[in-house]
Protein backbone atom coordinates (compact mmCIF):
# COMPACT_ATOMS: atom_id res chain seq x y z
CA UNK A 1 0.00 0.00 0.00
CA UNK A 2 1.31 3.30 -1.19
CA UNK A 3 1.15 6.22 1.66
CA UNK A 4 0.97 9.70 1.49
CA UNK A 5 3.08 10.98 3.48
CA UNK A 6 4.74 14.79 3.94
CA UNK A 7 7.32 16.47 6.16
CA UNK A 8 6.56 20.21 6.72
CA UNK A 9 8.55 20.47 10.52
CA UNK A 10 9.03 18.31 13.18
CA UNK A 11 11.20 17.04 16.23
CA UNK A 12 14.33 15.33 16.10
CA UNK A 13 14.76 11.65 17.25
CA UNK A 14 16.63 13.14 20.34
CA UNK A 15 13.39 15.18 21.17
CA UNK A 16 10.97 12.65 20.45
CA UNK A 17 10.20 11.19 23.83
CA UNK A 18 6.58 9.62 22.87
CA UNK A 19 7.63 8.87 19.71
CA UNK A 20 10.52 6.72 21.08
CA UNK A 21 8.13 5.11 24.04
CA UNK A 22 5.36 3.68 21.17
CA UNK A 23 7.91 2.47 18.97
CA UNK A 24 9.37 0.57 22.11
CA UNK A 25 6.75 -0.77 22.87
CA UNK A 26 5.68 -1.46 19.26
CA UNK A 27 8.37 -3.22 18.44
CA UNK A 28 8.46 -5.35 21.34
CA UNK A 29 11.59 -3.38 23.12
CA UNK A 30 10.16 -2.37 26.79
CA UNK A 31 8.17 1.15 26.21
CA UNK A 32 5.59 2.29 28.90
CA UNK A 33 4.92 5.88 30.27
CA UNK A 34 5.80 9.16 29.33
CA UNK A 35 6.98 11.54 31.94
CA UNK A 36 5.73 15.17 31.94
CA UNK A 37 7.62 17.65 33.60
CA UNK A 38 6.22 21.18 34.61
CA UNK A 39 8.42 24.04 35.31
CA UNK A 40 7.89 23.81 38.98
CA UNK A 41 9.59 20.81 39.39
CA UNK A 42 5.84 18.79 39.29
CA UNK A 43 5.70 15.41 37.44
CA UNK A 44 3.17 12.98 36.45
CA UNK A 45 2.64 10.24 33.92
CA UNK A 46 1.39 9.82 30.70
CA UNK A 47 -0.58 7.25 29.70
CA UNK A 48 1.05 3.97 28.76
CA UNK A 49 2.51 3.53 25.15
CA UNK A 50 -0.15 0.83 24.81
CA UNK A 51 -2.89 3.92 24.66
CA UNK A 52 -1.33 5.61 21.30
CA UNK A 53 -2.78 1.97 19.38
CA UNK A 54 -5.81 1.18 21.77
CA UNK A 55 -8.80 -0.35 20.13
CA UNK A 56 -12.36 1.52 20.25
CA UNK A 57 -14.01 -0.51 22.69
CA UNK A 58 -11.28 1.17 25.05
CA UNK A 59 -11.61 4.49 23.85
CA UNK A 60 -13.21 7.11 26.66
CA UNK A 61 -16.87 7.45 27.16
CA UNK A 62 -16.94 10.79 25.65
CA UNK A 63 -14.62 9.81 22.22
CA UNK A 64 -17.17 7.43 21.97
CA UNK A 65 -19.95 9.68 21.90
CA UNK A 66 -18.27 12.59 19.94
CA UNK A 67 -16.85 9.93 17.15
CA UNK A 68 -20.29 10.01 15.21
CA UNK A 69 -19.76 13.69 14.38
CA UNK A 70 -16.23 12.49 12.71
CA UNK A 71 -17.21 12.79 8.62
CA UNK A 72 -15.72 13.23 5.00
CA UNK A 73 -11.83 14.08 4.70
CA UNK A 74 -10.70 14.15 8.36
CA UNK A 75 -7.55 15.85 10.03
CA UNK A 76 -6.27 13.96 13.62
CA UNK A 77 -4.27 16.29 15.21
CA UNK A 78 -1.46 14.80 17.64
CA UNK A 79 -2.66 11.41 16.31
CA UNK A 80 -0.06 9.24 17.93
CA UNK A 81 0.11 5.78 17.14
CA UNK A 82 -2.93 6.43 15.31
CA UNK A 83 -5.51 4.78 17.32
CA UNK A 84 -8.08 7.43 16.52
CA UNK A 85 -7.35 7.73 12.66
CA UNK A 86 -6.82 3.79 11.65
CA UNK A 87 -10.13 3.96 13.05
CA UNK A 88 -11.87 5.93 11.03
CA UNK A 89 -9.82 4.78 7.90
CA UNK A 90 -11.18 1.42 8.87
CA UNK A 91 -14.81 3.17 8.51
CA UNK A 92 -14.24 4.19 4.80
CA UNK A 93 -12.83 8.07 5.61
CA UNK A 94 -10.33 10.18 4.17
CA UNK A 95 -8.10 10.36 6.89
CA UNK A 96 -4.98 12.27 7.62
CA UNK A 97 -2.40 11.77 10.96
CA UNK A 98 -0.85 14.95 12.03
CA UNK A 99 1.87 14.41 14.28
CA UNK A 100 5.07 16.38 15.29
CA UNK A 101 6.55 12.92 16.05
CA UNK A 102 8.25 11.60 13.09
CA UNK A 103 8.60 7.65 15.32
CA UNK A 104 4.49 8.28 15.67
CA UNK A 105 3.92 8.25 11.98
CA UNK A 106 6.34 5.63 11.34
CA UNK A 107 3.95 3.50 13.36
CA UNK A 108 1.46 4.39 11.94
CA UNK A 109 2.51 4.20 8.24
CA UNK A 110 3.42 0.19 9.45
CA UNK A 111 -0.31 0.02 11.42
CA UNK A 112 -1.45 0.88 7.55
CA UNK A 113 -2.19 4.61 7.58
CA UNK A 114 -2.66 5.94 4.15
CA UNK A 115 -2.17 9.83 4.78
CA UNK A 116 0.46 10.88 7.46
CA UNK A 117 1.75 13.96 7.84
CA UNK A 118 4.35 15.46 9.62
CA UNK A 119 3.96 18.96 10.98
CA UNK A 120 3.76 21.27 13.87
CA UNK A 121 0.20 22.50 15.11
CA UNK A 122 2.02 26.30 14.68
CA UNK A 123 2.90 25.76 11.59
CA UNK A 124 -0.72 24.34 10.39
CA UNK A 125 -2.90 26.05 7.64
CA UNK A 126 -4.97 26.20 4.12
CA UNK A 127 -1.34 25.91 2.52
CA UNK A 128 -0.79 22.39 4.28
CA UNK A 129 -4.08 21.07 4.24
CA UNK A 130 -7.65 22.00 2.95
CA UNK A 131 -11.00 20.98 2.09
CA UNK A 132 -11.63 19.26 5.51
CA UNK A 133 -14.67 18.21 6.97
CA UNK A 134 -13.88 17.21 10.25
CA UNK A 135 -10.75 18.46 12.31
CA UNK A 136 -10.43 16.86 16.07
CA UNK A 137 -7.55 17.05 18.75
CA UNK A 138 -8.22 14.74 21.56
CA UNK A 139 -6.27 13.25 24.20
CA UNK A 140 -6.57 16.77 24.95
CA UNK A 141 -4.25 17.76 21.99
CA UNK A 142 -6.17 21.03 21.61
CA UNK A 143 -3.48 21.59 24.41
CA UNK A 144 -0.86 21.88 21.55
CA UNK A 145 -2.27 25.86 20.99
CA UNK A 146 -0.21 26.71 23.97
CA UNK A 147 -2.19 29.93 24.59
CA UNK A 148 -5.42 31.87 23.74
CA UNK A 149 -4.18 34.24 21.10
CA UNK A 150 -2.71 31.15 19.24
CA UNK A 151 -6.06 29.13 19.25
CA UNK A 152 -7.91 31.92 17.95
CA UNK A 153 -5.39 32.28 15.17
CA UNK A 154 -6.03 28.78 15.01
CA UNK A 155 -9.47 28.78 14.24
CA UNK A 156 -9.25 32.05 12.38
CA UNK A 157 -7.21 30.08 10.09
CA UNK A 158 -9.15 26.74 10.20
CA UNK A 159 -12.08 28.92 8.10
CA UNK A 160 -9.56 28.65 5.12
CA UNK A 161 -8.89 25.26 6.04
CA UNK A 162 -12.10 24.20 6.31
CA UNK A 163 -15.41 23.14 4.48
CA UNK A 164 -18.74 25.52 5.21
CA UNK A 165 -20.24 22.51 7.38
CA UNK A 166 -17.21 21.26 8.60
CA UNK A 167 -17.00 20.51 12.92
CA UNK A 168 -13.46 20.83 14.77
CA UNK A 169 -13.65 18.71 18.23
CA UNK A 170 -11.64 19.45 20.85
CA UNK A 171 -10.83 17.66 24.29
CA UNK A 172 -9.76 19.25 26.96
CA UNK A 173 -9.72 19.23 30.80
CA UNK A 174 -11.23 21.98 33.07
CA UNK A 175 -8.08 23.86 35.21
CA UNK A 176 -10.51 24.30 37.92
CA UNK A 177 -12.08 20.65 37.90
CA UNK A 178 -11.04 17.42 39.28
CA UNK A 179 -7.96 16.71 37.97
CA UNK A 180 -6.15 19.17 39.35
CA UNK A 181 -6.68 18.51 43.14
CA UNK A 182 -3.06 19.13 44.32
CA UNK A 183 -2.43 21.78 46.04
CA UNK A 184 0.90 22.23 43.71
CA UNK A 185 -2.06 22.23 41.06
CA UNK A 186 -4.21 25.13 42.23
CA UNK A 187 -0.55 27.06 43.41
CA UNK A 188 0.05 26.86 39.89
CA UNK A 189 -2.75 27.95 38.21
CA UNK A 190 -3.41 30.52 41.04
CA UNK A 191 -0.37 31.95 40.12
CA UNK A 192 -0.56 31.62 36.16
CA UNK A 193 -3.50 33.52 36.59
CA UNK A 194 -1.72 36.43 38.90
CA UNK A 195 0.77 36.56 36.38
CA UNK A 196 -1.53 37.28 33.78
CA UNK A 197 -1.41 33.57 32.08
CA UNK A 198 -4.65 31.50 31.71
CA UNK A 199 -4.96 29.30 34.65
CA UNK A 200 -4.57 26.09 32.62
CA UNK A 201 -1.76 27.45 30.74
CA UNK A 202 1.34 25.19 31.82
CA UNK A 203 5.00 24.85 30.79
CA UNK A 204 6.37 21.00 30.32
CA UNK A 205 8.53 19.09 28.68
CA UNK A 206 8.18 15.32 28.20
CA UNK A 207 10.79 12.91 29.31
CA UNK A 208 11.12 9.15 28.45
CA UNK A 209 14.24 7.31 29.05
CA UNK A 210 17.14 9.89 27.39
CA UNK A 211 14.69 11.35 25.14
CA UNK A 212 13.28 14.85 26.20
CA UNK A 213 11.15 17.44 23.84
CA UNK A 214 11.94 20.96 24.30
CA UNK A 215 9.59 23.12 26.77
CA UNK A 216 6.91 24.33 25.87
CA UNK A 217 3.33 25.65 26.58
CA UNK A 218 0.31 23.45 26.79
CA UNK A 219 -3.00 24.52 27.85
CA UNK A 220 -6.40 23.45 29.32
CA UNK A 221 -9.80 25.87 29.44
CA UNK A 222 -13.06 25.52 31.01
CA UNK A 223 -16.04 25.84 28.61
CA UNK A 224 -15.97 29.65 29.34
CA UNK A 225 -12.49 30.48 28.44
CA UNK A 226 -13.48 28.56 24.84
CA UNK A 227 -16.24 30.53 24.36
CA UNK A 228 -13.92 33.37 24.85
CA UNK A 229 -11.55 32.04 22.34
CA UNK A 230 -14.40 31.84 19.93
CA UNK A 231 -15.58 35.07 20.37
CA UNK A 232 -14.62 36.66 16.47
CA UNK A 233 -13.27 33.49 15.08
CA UNK A 234 -16.50 32.61 13.14
CA UNK A 235 -16.68 29.79 14.76
CA UNK A 236 -19.03 28.45 17.99
CA UNK A 237 -19.62 25.47 20.50
CA UNK A 238 -22.80 23.71 19.28
CA UNK A 239 -22.86 20.81 21.66
CA UNK A 240 -20.09 19.06 23.90
CA UNK A 241 -19.87 15.43 25.51
CA UNK A 242 -18.97 15.61 29.33
CA UNK A 243 -17.19 13.73 31.92
CA UNK A 244 -17.47 14.99 34.95
CA UNK A 245 -15.54 12.49 36.73
CA UNK A 246 -12.42 14.55 35.97
CA UNK A 247 -14.19 17.63 34.77
CA UNK A 248 -12.93 16.32 30.77
CA UNK A 249 -15.11 17.55 28.12
CA UNK A 250 -15.68 17.21 24.47
CA UNK A 251 -16.53 20.33 22.59
CA UNK A 252 -18.65 20.59 18.92
CA UNK A 253 -17.29 23.39 17.25
CA UNK A 254 -19.14 25.22 14.38
CA UNK A 255 -19.31 27.60 12.04
CA UNK A 256 -21.73 30.77 13.03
Amino acid sequence: MKTNYSEIIGLTIEEDAYGNNIADTFYGRGGGYDIIEREDGHFTVNGDSDAYTEAFDLWSSIQKEASRYVKGRVLDIGCGGGKHAIHFQQKGLEVTGMDNSPLALQICIERGLKNALLCDVLRLDETVINHLDTIYMWGNNFGLLQNAIVAKRFFQKCLRMCNKDAKILIETLNPDGKAFFMEDDKKYIAENRLNGRMGGQIRVRVRYRHFVTPWNDFFFVSKSELCEILEGTGWKITETFDDPSIDQFIAVIEQE
